[in-house]
Formats: structure tokens, C-alpha cells, sequence
């Protein structure tokens, strides 16, 4: 039974990361799919270029607080059941949450509600970090913000705080060992490396325009008088 519990709270992750917020709100009340305008892309960025400042904003609550909400929900709820039942030192809670977490990017990614075709994972990304490890989370957060505030192009922060993901996480988890788990500083490393390569091969377009200068600021879309 807690085997099935653990499959279950693996695909409902993946399909509360489906639930894409630039789909979702660029097409409510029969709006335009915003994958069909500007860089194709389901995400905050392209929806503040193509529809303004607050439909991104939305999208990123949305896609940032997806992932917070099914990661906490199973660490604090599911995951302590599955791992007192089966005992493996693997599915702790402090480990299992990760997988919960790639399950949800993934879904993000490669969304089944939408043909597949969904956003980079940035905000997702963000949200399922703060339930793995908050600590990490904000730091890359205040990383991405720092860099973008300079620069303001948002592909440069997200990269450097993907970049950032498995150092930091490294750094928290070392200091929050948990009692008897050999390996957990690896585990979490290698989970939170998985998203931090999502991340970074999404972005292969802009780091190519970035080496060449071409990569464009953010500029939101202004509203037609």
C-alpha cells in the first residue's frame, strides 16, 4: 500500500506542476495562447513582454506556488507515512520530497494538459526549492534578483542562480545533517543538481544569445490607449 501511496504522490506532482499559469491565464476568456507570441515560451518572461507586467506576475505566483503547495502537502502529510511503513532510509521525507519536486518540474516541462509543450521551470523550480530547502531557495531568489536588478535580463539570473542551486544546497544541507542518513548531503545534491540541469539546458537558447550579445532586457508590453 505504501508503495502505491508514493506512486500516487509522484504523478499527482506531476500533474499539479501541469497546471501552467501562462497557459492558464493567457487564455482565459478565450485569450491567445501566449506559447503562440513572442518567444513561444510558457512562462513569466514572455508573458510580461507579451501581455504586461500583471498576467506575468500572475503566471509566476501560479507556476511558484503550485510547486511550494503538492511538495509541502506530501513532506508534511504523505512522505512520513511511506517512509515509517517501508522504512528504506532513501524514502525520509527530508529525500523523498525532492523526487516530488523533479516530478512537478517535470510536469511544468512537459505539461499533459497542454500538449506537452509548458515553460523553462524557473518559478517551479523556485516553489519546490522553498519545500526541499528553503534556505537555498531564498538565496538563489536573492542571487537571480541582485543579478537581474544590474543586468535586467532575466535568462542571465536564472542561469546564475541554477548555476548556484547545488552549491548552496551543498552549504544548508551540511549544516542540517540528519541523524543516522549516511548520505543524505549526496542525495540532496544530486536531486537538486537534477533541477539545476533542467534549468540550465532550457535556457541553451539565451546562453548562446548571451555569449553573443544578443540576448534582449525585459521590457514589458504596454497597454494600447
Amino acid at each position: 500500500m505504501a508503495w502505491l501511496v508514493l506512486v500516487v504522490i509522484l504523478i499527482v506532482s506531476y500533474l499539479v506542476g501541469s497546471i501552467n499559469g501562462a497557459v492558464i491565464v493567457s487564455t482565459a476568456n478565450g485569450g491567445k495562447d501566449v506559447r503562440n507570441e513572442g518567444s513561444g515560451n510558457a512562462g513569466m518572461t514572455n508573458m510580461i513582454r507579451s501581455r504586461g507586467i500583471v498576467p506575468g506576475l500572475i503566471t509566476f505566483l501560479i507556476d511558484t506556488f503550485k510547486g511550494t503547495v503538492i511538495c509541502f502537502a506530501a513532506k508534511l502529510w504523505v512522505l512520513p507515512y511511506v517512509y515509517s511503513s517501508l522504512g528504506f532510509s532513501f524514502l525520509r521525507p527530508e529525500y523523498a520530497v525532492y523526487y516530488c519536486a523533479v516530478a512537478c518540474i517535470f510536469g511544468h516541462v512537459y505539461p499533459i494538459f497542454f500538449g506537452f509543450k509548458g515553460g523553462k521551470g524557473v518559478a517551479t523550480t523556485l516553489g519546490v526549492g522553498f519545500a526541499c530547502c528553503w534556505q537555498t531557495a531564498l538565496a538563489a531568489f536573492a542571487l537571480f534578483l541582485i543579478i537581474f536588478a544590474v543586468s535586467r535580463i532575466v535568462s542571465l539570473g536564472s542561469i546564475a542562480a541554477a548555476v548556484s542551486l547545488p552549491i548552496l544546497n551543498f552549504v544548508f544541507a551540511l549544516f542540517d545533517r540528519v541523524d543516522g542518513a549516511k548520505y543524505d548531503v549526496l542525495i540532496k545534491v544530486i536531486l537538486i543538481l537534477v533541477m539545476s540541469l533542467n534549468m540550465i539546458i532550457s535556457h541553451r537558447a539565451n546562453i548562446g544569445r548571451l555569449i553573443r550579445g544578443e540576448e534582449k532586457k525585459l521590457v514589458a508590453k504596454r497597454k494600447e490607449s
